[in-house]
């Protein structure tokens, strides 16, 4: 089974694929830790992605900041999810403007 996974931080994605980081950094201990997971998984990919490309997963990353810490299990949608989730189901994309620098 192939595992892709998706994330909106380019630098954090140029962290986790870095051969060279240096133990002394701040985000080592997480990065080894990505690393660590994604080396026990045959066929694990990472890959930088536009926050408009998954507005779901990026709307529901910014709600758990207003949260409790802790697991959370939903067993239905959030409704101020709905349009999202709608939009998604339907290919409906957003407009943005890079910069090719």
């Amino acid at each position: 089974m192939d595992i892709v996974v998706e994330m909106d931080s380019v630098n954090a994605v140029n962290l986790i694929l870095s051969n060279d980081l240096n133990f002394c950094h701040p985000m080592a201990g997480l990065v080894h830790s990505c690393k660590r997971l994604m080396s026990q998984i045959p066929k694990c990919f990472l890959h930088h992605i536009y926050r408009e490309k998954n507005a779901v997963a990026d709307r529901l990353a910014a709600w758990s900041h207003d949260i409790d810490l802790g697991c959370w299990f939903l067993e239905d949608n959030p409704t101020w999810l709905g349009p999202l989730l709608l939009d998604d189901s339907i290919g409906v994309t957003e407009t943005r403007i890079i910069s090719s620098v």
